[in-house]
């Protein structure tokens, strides 16, 4: 092992976390750089999953105990609507006020050692030229993954929909999701508790509710600045939720929440980390738990390092193993992202049915492992039940190319297509000749899934719908695709789910081995039916 000269812009979580195992495992000299004043943070509670707090606690468990001593657990989740509440429970987590966290990490990090430099600027190419390795941990809004646009392939996509983040001056003992109406549509809030007597209250609203409240754009505005509007618009929306408790505001405003991605993790010697060069949405509550072990994993990558060894290569191997891990966050986080700011597409189910889509929105969980957590679950609504009672259809070909159900001798008949317009319209030809040939058929597309992707997925949705209407289609089946099981999953989950808000009958198909997810997708309202392939 040999000392190397780091030096780290951004007093965040990550940055101060490799900080702090920097001087840990190496003695190497560190210095940290943030251009606000100490103590200086804008948000209220940080959320953690007893996982992320496990992983972490290998890491750092004088982190994790300062986290846990300063914060609050819990373990229940509960939803409100229409006056309705329903509760789940044995899910864990925890949750600490931002600051808080910050303090703990500034102390043990000047313990051990490392040199921090408040309201200070630092250029990234200024300090190339005095340190070995330059870390860029400046968050979202970074300057560096600007500065080096280029040399890091990164991109910034604004998410839709609109967040603003306020605290509550009283402490919810849930993960709480609310759910009201307003004058201009559907509005949804994630609330816990990260004291004894704060809460965090985000708020979600639809990009098309936002115009048509005409709201001040956010952003545009200058750092510190409080939306009053939004802080009475939301105090009035949630009034009987909060019983008289105030909301509370620190730079709040409406928001989009960027998602931010990077070909590159590393340039030379600058490597970033955390949302400097990738992001979840907030609603899977990764994005400080992303940053803190992206901070672990190149602080063990730095202290193998040796003398005379290839930094490209050590930068390289730290993104090679935290990138799958980042990638496999975003996918799912995409999907949690879509539910809460397309809250129209929900608005009519039962608070039960929306708990489980809620617990199953990354499309990765089962009925079966929720009622594990919490048999209580089994009586929410009709009652969840983890797989299906009864013989479940299964798809079989046949010899002009088309798929039928075993077991129904009255269809419907299916055609199969890839997951593009150009594939759709050459099966929509196939559904027309269908049609005229056999005009009381039933008959329905089945569709592969395509990648887990906004872009992707939007644009077949339009395809499919578009060709649903023409044909007059009785059933839409979405299949597995050529993804990566995971991802897949969730890609299914997000098109079912939006092919059902679009009115169609839909139908979730996989393999007998997947069968708790499929039937999950049905209890949670994002298909009416669930089929089998043949292995």
């Amino acid at each position: 092992m040999s000392a190397v000269r780091v030096a780290c812009i951004g007093a965040g979580p990550g940055g101060l976390m490799l900080a702090l195992l920097l001087r840990r495992l190496g003695g190497h000299e560190v210095d940290v750089f943030e251009r606000s004043p100490a103590g200086a943070t804008y948000g209220f509670g940080v959320v953690f999953s007893r996982f992320s707090l496990a992983r972490l606690r290998r890491a750092a468990p004088d982190v994790v105990a300062a986290l846990l001593d300063r914060g609050a657990r819990w373990d229940d989740v509960e939803v409100r609507r229409d006056g309705e509440r329903v509760r789940s429970t044995g899910h864990g987590f925890a949750a600490v006020e931002r600051r808080e966290l910050l303090t703990a990490l500034n102390e043990l990090a000047e313990q051990a050692g490392a040199r921090l430099h408040f309201s200070t600027e630092a250029d990234a190419k200024d300090l190339l030229g005095r340190y070995d390795v330059v870390v860029a941990a400046d968050g979202a809004g970074s300057r560096t993954r600007a500065a080096f646009a280029r040399e890091f392939g990164a991109s910034v996509l604004p998410g839709p929909g609109r967040y603003a983040w306020f605290g509550v001056d009283r402490a919810f003992d849930a993960m709480t999701f609310l759910f009201e109406d307003s004058p201009y549509g559907p509005v949804g809030a994630h609330v816990y508790p990260y004291g004894p007597d704060r809460s965090t209250f985000l708020v979600e609203l639809g990009e098309q509710e936002w115009e048509r409240a005409g709201f001040t754009e956010g952003a545009s505005m200058p750092p510190g600045w409080n939306d009053e509007r939004a802080m009475e618009f939301c105090a009035e929306v949630f009034a009987r939720h909060l019983g008289g408790a105030r909301l509370l505001s620190n730079g709040s405003r409406w928001l989009t929440f960027p998602r931010i991605s990077s070909e590159r993790w590393s340039t030379g010697r600058l490597v970033g980390l955390g949302d400097a060069v990738h992001t979840a949405h907030f609603s899977v509550g990764s994005g400080t738990t992303l940053a803190l072990e992206d901070a672990v994993e190149l602080a063990r990558q730095l202290a193998e390092h040796r003398e005379g060894d290839d930094l490209d290569a050590t930068l390289a191997a730290y993104e090679a193993n935290r990138r799958p891990i980042v990638r496999s966050v975003q996918e799912v986080a995409w999907a949690s992202q879509r539910m809460w700011s397309h809250a129209s597409e929900h608005r009519a189910l039962d608070p039960g049915t929306l708990m489980l889509r809620l617990l199953t929105r990354t499309g990765q969980s089962t009925a079966g492992v929720l009622l594990r957590l919490d048999p209580q679950l089994a009586k929410i609504g009709d009652g969840v039940t983890a797989l299906p009672e009864g013989e479940v259809p299964e798809l079989a070909a046949t010899t002009d190319g088309t798929l039928t159900l075993s077991g129904r001798p009255d269809g419907p008949v299916l055609v199969p297509t890839a997951p593009d317009a150009l594939a759709v319209g050459a099966a929509g030809e196939r559904l027309r000749m269908l049609r005229r040939e056999r005009p009381s058929a039933s008959l329905g597309l089945l569709v592969s899934a395509p990648a887990p992707a906004e872009d992707q997925v939007a644009r077949l949705i339009e395809s499919v719908t578009a060709l649903a209407a023409s044909v007059a289609l009785d059933v839409v089946a979405v299949g597995p695709g050529t993804s990566l099981p995971a991802a897949d999953r969730t890609a299914r989950s997000a098109l079912t789910e939006r092919l059902t808000a679009r009115g169609l009958h839909t139908a979730y198909v996989c393999r007998p081995a997947d069968l708790d997810h499929g039937w999950t997708h049905v209890c949670s309202g994002r298909a009416a039916e669930v089929w089998t392939t043949r292995e």
